[in-house]
């Protein structure tokens, strides 16, 4: 599927959603921004020294007090980084930014009012990447996947009415390159579900504003 056709199914959906007076009360929308740290499982890197940022906004619909779906679309960058050690004199660096719109559809369940559990799966549209080793770029062998599939998982507590910090884990359901040809199944790279290949795995914690708020505040 193009980005353009994920484009025009997004806006219908919200756009259906909106219109209809069975869903008017029940329908709210907002912002969202936050910080991240990430790695990518499959690389010969471990850690979470990626540091980035998402910002987006979402459209939600209330099924009942506990329950309901958030449709999100959102810049969000991930990646991988293995910094120099020069007092180890160990001057080997490495730099992978992937810069992708994420489209996460989450379904939310609220508790004692202020607090929520949600999961999901999210699309993720590669916008851009920039891969480097000691300083200078690398050659793309193995190429980065146009889009790709995520699954999230989090927990949320509402500040204000209006205002809810969310932590979240964000991993890849599908390798974040294309599948590596039988028979070049090289290490480091993982197995993950059905594929080899290397995996983005992301914490994040961002801040989002719900324009009309928590009903039951």
């Amino acid at each position: 599927m193009t980005i353009s056709r994920i484009f025009l199914v997004t806006a219908f959906i919200t756009l259906s959603l909106s219109s209809t007076g069975l869903f008017a009360q029940q329908f709210d929308g907002g912002i969202l921004a936050g910080g991240l740290i990430s790695q990518v499982d499959g690389d010969y890197w471990a850690g979470y020294n990626k540091v980035g940022y998402l910002a987006g906004a979402f459209v939600s619909l209330e099924f009942s007090p506990h329950s309901s779906l958030q449709l999100e679309m959102e810049y969000i960058q991930k990646g991988s980084k293995m910094p120099s050690y020069y007092e180890e004199f160990d001057y080997h660096s490495y730099l992978l930014r992937l810069h992708y719109l994420e489209i996460p559809l989450m379904y939310q369940f609220t508790f004692l009012k202020r607090f929520s559990v949600e999961a999901g799966p999210a699309a993720d549209i590669l916008l851009g990447y920039n891969e480097e080793r000691d300083g200078q770029d690398v050659d793309n062998i193995y190429p980065f996947r146009r889009i790709t599939l995520a699954g999230i998982v989090g927990a949320s507590g509402y500040i204000t009415r209006h205002l809810k910090a969310t932590f979240r884990f964000n991993y890849s359901l599908l390798s974040l390159r294309q599948p590596q040809p039988p028979g070049e199944r090289g290490k480091p790279w993982r197995k993950i579900l059905f594929e080899v290949g290397q995996f983005n795995n992301v914490l994040s914690l961002s801040v989002s504003y719900q324009f009309k708020g928590r009903k039951n505040w």
